[in-house]
């Protein structure tokens, strides 16, 4: 679970983006630039999800203050079909996804995995154990996701991980999935529950790792 925050000047659409990335995030909300750049710098997020609209572009003023402010945060954007013409500015200026409103919630939460996971890869970092395997049970969560898998890398491949710290003691068990095809083209090998869910279960397509391999065997 990642703390985030949706930005989005039309009350509805904000509506709606705010409740479906709060299916399994922590989200705030800002109506413009001035109160979201306030948020960033008081409460930052792990991950900006911004409305894009065409005729008064503030997402792209964002993506210019994030870029000059130094300030690393993968941001999704959400547009209208007519923003779509901005696209290649904003996937210049560092957008980790494209998505057009209305976003259905299965795009959404792969987009949010996977720009979560590639920043994380980015910084050597692992992400949190989320809040479905912090009340759930884990064996039940393996089971289900090597049951739901889609990508044949990940088939019969999710495991309880739990690792030892030194002086007798371990990490807090969670979900994990150590994934050959990501370790062959120089990603970091392990991805953790959200991931595999969203993505790996979900679509993937959108993974890095998958679309190196495709590209390599399917030419």
């Amino acid at each position: 679970m990642a703390k985030i925050l949706v930005v989005h000047g039309d009350r509805d659409a904000r509506k709606l983006l705010v409740q479906r990335a709060g299916l399994h995030h922590q989200v705030t909300f800002a109506q413009n630039l001035a109160k979201a750049t306030k948020l960033i710098a008081s409460n930052p997020p792990a991950l900006l999800i911004v409305g894009l609209d065409p005729k008064k572009p503030e997402a792209i003023d964002l993506l210019r203050y994030l870029r000059r402010s130094r300030v690393d945060l993968p941001v999704i954007i959400v547009g209208e079909a007519a923003a779509g013409v901005l696209q290649p500015v904003a996937m210049k200026l560092g957008a980790a996804a494209f998505l057009e409103y209305p976003v259905e919630q299965a795009a959404l939460d792969q987009a949010i995995s996977k720009a979560l996971q590639l920043d994380k890869d980015a910084h050597g970092a692992t992400p949190p154990i989320c809040r479905e395997e912090l009340e759930g049970n884990l064996s039940e969560l393996q089971k289900q996701l090597n049951r739901h898998m889609v990508c044949f890398a990940g088939r019969n491949q999710v495991y309880i991980q739990s690792m030892i710290l030194g002086g007798g003691k371990t990490s807090k068990p969670r979900i994990a999935l150590k994934c050959v095809i990501r370790k062959q083209f120089g990603h970091p090998p392990n991805v953790y529950y959200e991931y595999v869910r969203d993505v790996c279960c979900g679509d993937p397509t959108g993974c890095p790792a998958y679309q190196e391999f495709q590209a390599k065997y399917t030419a």
